[in-house]
């Protein structure tokens, strides 16, 4: 499978390499994207053959799916040895929907949900739209081995003044690949406090081979907590323009309400395309999810070596999981500041970014997720999106640490 080779998306309507988004958070709208989090390989074989055959036929009428909660119950078994009956699956028009509907649903307004930060956007954003508070829990970051971890003691705390916990694993943007230890001390933690938890597993199938993701209800299963698990296929082969998650719910009653509130909605069922994509990435896709994760991890590696080759200022925070990297710029934010605030001339727009989105944008030709984007308290590091030809990706980063390096 060839993962060298790009595809040409400019164009496209992707947003990722639309030229005006990429000057809103960058300055540069020529800036090359490492932001958005999809991938731009070329696409996965059944996936391609499934939205040909649909095209091809050119009748898009109303669908029926019978066997994709099948699909996904067998996908969980091979990815993730986790046996869960197809009936047990319900359907959500993506991840993010369904974490918005479960936190609508089963906690009241005002209701606190605590999510470990570096936050994605969005969860911050959906707990503001919904009238929830949002309880901001830092990770720990060890800045001279530039790796996160749960700081239990100040979990158990937070934990104990929130009504739930929306979780992200593994974790986006740290990449986390959280071990059975630590699920289960969130899981009894949850429990002691009969407080549920939401578990966004989007990144899941994108374990490198160094990992092994467990899926919350499978480490729930013994410790009876309140779990709700969210997957879908959307990053593993790059399909999320077409929505569509999955969730496995402990507690049948939440399932079932969940599946009224849908029907009522009219959201209970995908559409012609994402039906179809996603059931045959689901039956045929393991073999090329093995080989795209051997070459993210392969890249990752890649990237680390060559920042230490270069003595950069730059470091990757370690990662195993998903094709997106937290990058700690700490050594020099403060110089990229007061250069971006210097020479205002250099840095027209961007206003949806930051002080490092810009200054790489504009110095680098390099179009990066500001941390700021994860919680203001992260706007030191940038999220780098390595889900591309590993020969654009290292050259990107030695266009940032030549950047890094002329302040």
């Amino acid at each position: 499978m060839d993962f060298d080779t790009a595809a040409a998306r400019r164009g496209t309507n992707s947003v990722k390499w639309d030229r005006a988004s990429i000057m809103s958070i960058c300055s540069n709208p020529d800036a090359e994207p490492f932001w958005v989090a999809d991938m731009d390989f070329l696409p996965e074989e059944h996936a391609k053959a499934a939205g040909l055959r649909i095209a091809e036929l050119g009748v898009y009428g109303y669908p029926v799916f019978r066997t994709l909660e099948e699909a996904a119950s067998h996908w969980l078994s091979v990815r993730h040895g986790w046996e869960v009956p197809a009936e047990d699956i319900t359907y959500s028009m993506g991840l993010l929907h369904g974490v918005s509907a479960c936190l609508s649903l089963f906690t009241p307004p005002g209701a606190r949900i605590l999510v470990p930060s570096p936050t994605y956007k969005p969860f911050r954003d959906i707990t503001a739209d919904l009238g929830r508070t949002f309880i901001e829990h830092c990770l720990a970051y060890d800045s001279a081995a530039h790796a996160f971890s749960i700081d239990r003691e100040r979990f158990r705390e937070d934990a104990s003044h929130s009504d739930a916990i929306l979780f992200c694993s593994p974790q986006n943007p740290s990449g986390i690949v959280f071990s059975e230890d630590d699920l289960r001390f969130v899981l009894e933690t949850a429990k002691g406090l009969s407080i549920p938890v939401i578990s966004d597993e989007i990144h899941a199938d994108l374990a490198h081979p160094e990992a092994t993701h467990i899926p919350m209800g499978k480490a729930n299963e013994g410790i009876g907590a309140d779990t709700i698990t969210l997957f879908a296929p959307s990053k593993t082969f790059n399909i999320a323009g077409e929505h569509c998650g999955f969730i496995v719910f402990s507690d049948q009653g939440k399932k079932e309400r969940f599946r009224r509130n849908e029907r009522a909605c009219r959201l209970d069922e995908p559409s012609l395309v994402i039906g179809e994509l996603a059931e045959a990435v689901y039956r045929d896709g393991l073999e090329y999810n093995r080989e795209l994760c051997s070459y993210l991890a392969g890249t990752l590696e890649a990237m680390v070596s060559l920042l230490e080759d270069l003595g950069s200022p730059l470091h990757i925070v370690q990662s195993h999981a998903s094709f997106v990297a937290f990058i700690d710029c700490s050594a020099i934010y403060g110089k990229a500041r007061d250069y971006v605030e210097r020479h205002p001339e250099e840095f027209p727009g961007g206003e949806g970014g930051g002080i490092l989105s810009r200054f790489f944008g504009a110095k680098a030709a390099v179009c990066v997720n500001d941390g700021t984007w994860f919680g203001g308290m992260w706007k030191e590091f940038v999220r780098f999106n390595y889900g591309t030809s590993r020969k654009s990706v290292l050259e990107a980063l030695k266009r940032m640490d030549r950047a890094a390096r002329s302040l």
